[in-house]
């Protein structure tokens, strides 16, 4: 019992100093540990976004649902414009791990030389590449997904696979309500960072 309880006071040390370093982030407006309802709420939520076609195609976010399956979640309001990391998810179009599409931000190459249709600012699709089965199409999904916190990176040697992802509408309004935080500013953002604690 007693090296349970020295681990669970270690564990807790690990993630106190995740959030502080967080809650010391250029822009961050408030941040909190998520709990397990919490968590299965968000998956809800999720759920029924990616059941919304986007384009003809399901949606996946991998990002977020990464994010809330590690043994740690902190959910983070932030203004966009000064937060450390860049708020250009990458989405892509998959079918069955090949990209048939994407976003492409001011500083992304697209994946594909081929010929390429733009279907909304930025958001292109590589007809050559589209399955011609119909039954294919159902293999096609648009990812949102996962990147690495930068900002925790190298912050202590037991943290383990960390992972951001943002929420869709509803996920973020949740989160905004759960912070306590009022949508001031235009450029109100709020993520996820995940990640497991090694114990040695």
């Amino acid at each position: 019992m007693v090296g349970c309880e020295s681990m669970y006071k270690e564990n807790l040390q690990v993630v106190s100093k995740v959030l502080n370093v967080i809650r010391n982030l250029n822009g961050v407006l408030a941040s909190e540990v998520l709990t397990q309802a919490d968590r299965e709420t968000l998956i809800a939520l999720e759920g029924e976004e990616e059941n919304v076609e986007f384009l003809g195609f399901k949606r996946y976010n991998e990002g977020l649902r990464e994010a809330l399956n590690r043994a740690y979640s902190i959910a983070l309001a932030f203004r966009s414009s000064t937060f450390p990391m860049p708020h250009k998810p990458p989405v892509k179009l998959l079918h069955r791990n090949v990209t048939v599409g994407e976003m492409l931000y001011e500083d992304t190459q697209p994946s594909y030389r081929g010929k390429a249709v733009e279907v909304f600012k930025g958001f292109v699709i590589y007809p050559d590449l589209l399955p011609r089965e119909r039954s294919e199409r159902s293999h096609v999904k648009l990812v949102y997904l996962k990147r690495a916190p930068s900002f925790i990176t190298g912050l202590d040697e037991s943290i383990e696979d960390p992972v951001y992802g943002e929420p869709s509408p509803k996920g973020h309004v949740f989160i905004l309500n759960k912070l306590k935080v009022a949508a001031a500013f235009n450029d109100t953002a709020t993520g996820i960072v995940g990640f497991n604690i090694r114990n040695f």
